[in-house]
């Protein structure tokens, strides 16, 4: 068996909790539900279920953390969402269903449209949040992303702290949202794009799901930064 790279270690080792443990009933599964209804749909098919569409996003934000008492997501029903589930599945972000981001070398023309998305998504929770004398944080922002679209890894905790783990001295650093973030997370895609696409075939020949190269980053990173 060929030997696994230190990526492929830390995806497999974040996978386990998926695929084994509480396995089915996993929260970790959260986001596959909601990522595999909004792949199955096309965009006209979502407008049409759109209050499915919610509930399943809003599921897995709130097993995803979203919704804990610091949360002005906590303050309002699943029809929060139904604005955000509007938003992208617009004509404009029509190239992020259709591409995976980061598999391949043309990407970077779809950094100003995952940009737009992003502005979008921070816009169709604005009103709520400023009701709540807060906004929309990259962390939500991000997490809707890669569970709809799969275009960026979720910007949260675990994640920023194994981005500061393993890049100390290197170019890939979060500190907001923004070009720079998206355009060096894709450029580390590239640059490890084979060894994670033969992480993608396992995970499909395991279980038939389709992990999203933005996901198996989240994945890589989040595991470094929880300690494991």
């Amino acid at each position: 068996m060929p030997r696994l790279t230190v990526i492929q270690r830390k995806i497999h080792t974040n996978y386990q909790k998926i695929s084994g443990g509480a396995g089915a009933n996993d929260r970790f599964r959260s986001w596959e539900h909601c990522y595999d209804f909004f792949q199955r749909w096309p965009r006209q098919g979502i407008s049409a279920n759109k209050d499915i569409a919610a509930l399943q996003l809003g599921f897995y934000l709130a097993s995803w953390g979203m919704y804990r008492g610091s949360s002005f997501l906590l303050q309002f029903d699943y029809t929060a969402h139904l604005a955000v589930v509007e938003c992208l599945r617009a004509r404009q972000f029509a190239p992020l269903w259709k591409n995976e981001f980061g598999a391949a070398d043309g990407d970077r023309d779809l950094v100003p449209i995952i940009l737009d998305a992003v502005k979008a998504v921070r816009n169709a929770y604005g009103e709520l949040a400023k009701q709540k004398d807060t906004n929309a944080t990259d962390t939500l922002v991000t997490k809707v992303m890669l569970g709809t679209v799969g275009c960026l890894p979720a910007c949260d905790q675990y994640f920023r702290a194994g981005v500061r783990k393993e890049f100390r001295t290197r170019d890939l650093k979060f500190s907001r949202l923004n070009e720079g973030f998206v355009v060096a997370i894709l450029k580390f895609c590239h640059e490890h794009r084979e060894e994670l696409q033969e992480e993608q075939l396992k995970i499909e020949g395991d279980r038939g799901k389709h992990y999203p190269l933005m996901k198996l980053i989240d994945m890589y990173f989040w595991q470094i930064g929880c300690g494991g």
